[in-house]
């Protein structure tokens, strides 16, 4: 079922739009914004919810955009706690070190979030934010080739370890059978990348 577009959304797109301008997907001249909107709508399989939709749109703007220009006090007093709440399950704490003990870090706090959560709202938006990164890893490595693995903080293997990880976790969760197994299919997919 398709979301109806609501004053909430428009807001949404709009607040979303405007905290990710200038910035880009990794290792490309893709506005960033794509992303958001393409895990709004991959929610949309699973789950007829404004609110979802709302929170994958936004999932990214506390952990992508400093404090000092929107911060979880601003996302809660434009969309209210509940949208705070899932949105920040599925943030990554800031630790702006580009070291590998940063990046793991980071990849814990995210991991103990969603493990600790039974609110399948942030489960699904963290499982189609995943989805779509794998899918244009995918995509990008068929143009890149193994190049495309410079542009991330992780080794090839660490960056499967957290889809892994959080695929793991999600298997202990009540969550959509096809879901799992589109997530399942994309990870393969990224396995098999050499």
């Amino acid at each position: 079922m398709l979301m109806v577009y609501s004053e909430r959304i428009n807001k949404a797109i709009k607040v979303a739009t405007k905290l990710h301008e200038g910035q880009f997907r990794r290792g490309s001249t893709i506005p960033y914004i794509a992303h958001p909107f393409a895990v709004a709508l991959l929610t949309q399989r699973y789950a007829d919810s404004e609110d979802v939709f709302i929170g994958g749109i936004l999932h990214d703007v506390l952990e992508d955009v400093p404090n000092r220009i929107y911060d979880s006090n601003d996302l809660a007093e434009d969309f209210g706690y509940d949208i705070l709440n899932i949105v920040e399950t599925v943030s990554e704490p800031d630790i702006t070190a580009a070291t590998q003990e940063a990046w793991r870090a980071r990849k814990y706090v995210y991991l103990n979030n969603i493990q600790n959560t039974n609110d399948i709202r942030p489960l699904i938006i963290c499982a189609c934010d995943k989805m779509h990164n794998m899918g244009e890893l995918a995509y990008c490595y068929d143009e890149l080739g193994d190049s495309i693995w410079t542009y991330f903080a992780a080794k090839r293997e660490r960056e499967i370890w957290f889809f892994e990880s959080i695929l793991n976790i999600l298997h202990t969760k009540i969550l959509p059978t096809e879901m799992l197994d589109e997530y399942h299919e994309r990870l393969e997919k990224i396995r098999s990348l050499q």
